[in-house]
């Protein structure tokens, strides 16, 4: 049966901020502050990996919000203090500072991600992670949110139904070396009958670092052709999609984010990304930034 409602696709790359993209994407004078924006006329989705080291300040969510226009939206990383360092062993405050940063984007914000190690296994750390997902179904049931996880014994349908159940998403992730969990996320949601938005990253070979991110020097026109043909199944059946291409997927993302939304629009027609100028001020836009 045809959804109601064509799903929304969201796509871009996991950062706008690369060196080698000046000339490539951005016209080679491009000033740093400007490439946001630049960024924005042509995808209307970006992950931001800097929250990852550090949560921005919110002068610099005000500067990022003031370079995009309505529609756009950041997927922000979790902080590694949470995931890495303190492996959610007295993490409250953080995790209470990172969830506030998401609510200051409003509709800005994308599904947060949440990626834990490959050393962060069911087997060591089951219980904890139970608890971080229950406290998060509890405090942030007003956040859209996603986890990834790269320990094998966390790729089941169990754990991606206990994660849809509480409302929270799972990553699905092409990266080399990793199994495929797109199979079991549909198991789950089928389980669960729930329709949270898909959350893919597109991460390829990571291992293996290209001299370069100038360009696409290693094709991979069958995976693409895999995941746009997931991708249109998803918005045909009414689901949200976030997808985000990491460079080292074939080269040079911008080129990537391209090259696949051309595949989904075979399956399926895309509606043209064709921003506005311009914004409204942070006050004048749903109460952005309030809790700053």
């Amino acid at each position: 049966m045809k959804a109601a409602k064509t799903g929304t696709l969201r796509v871009g790359a996991s950062s706008w901020s690369f060196p080698d993209w000046r000339g490539p994407f951005y016209p080679p004078q491009t000033p740093a502050d400007r490439q946001l924006s630049f960024y924005a006329r042509h995808f209307n989705s970006v992950e931001a990996n800097t929250s990852f080291y550090a949560l921005p300040a919110p002068k610099t969510l005000l500067r990022w919000l003031e370079s995009v226009p309505e529609g756009f939206t950041f997927s922000l990383k979790a902080p590694r203090e949470i995931t890495h360092e303190k492996r959610l062993v007295n993490v409250e405050r953080t995790t209470a500072a990172y969830l506030d940063v998401l609510r200051s984007l409003g509709p800005a914000a994308a599904p947060g991600l949440i990626q834990f190690p490959a050393t962060f296994t069911r087997a060591a750390a089951g219980r904890r992670l139970a608890d971080f997902v229950y406290s998060l179904a509890t405090g942030a049931a007003d956040i859209q949110l996603s986890v990834e996880v790269r320990a094998f014994d966390l790729m089941t349908t169990a754990f991606i139904r206990f994660l849809l159940e509480r409302g929270i998403g799972f990553v699905a992730v092409e990266r080399t070396g990793q199994p495929d969990t797109f199979a079991n996320l549909q198991s789950a949601a089928d389980l669960t009958a729930t329709r949270l938005p898909c959350h893919i990253r597109l991460i390829g070979n990571d291992r293996d670092p290209l001299p370069d991110d100038k360009r696409i020097r290693r094709p991979q026109d069958e995976l693409l052709d895999k995941w746009a043909k997931r991708i249109a199944g998803l918005l045909r059946d009414g689901t949200d999609v976030f997808c985000y291409v990491h460079n080292p997927f074939e080269g040079h993302a911008p080129a990537t984010v391209r090259r696949l939304r051309d595949r989904v629009s075979q399956y399926l027609p895309l509606p043209d990304w064709n921003p506005t100028a311009g914004r409204p001020s942070a006050e004048e836009d749903s109460g952005q930034l309030s809790l700053f």
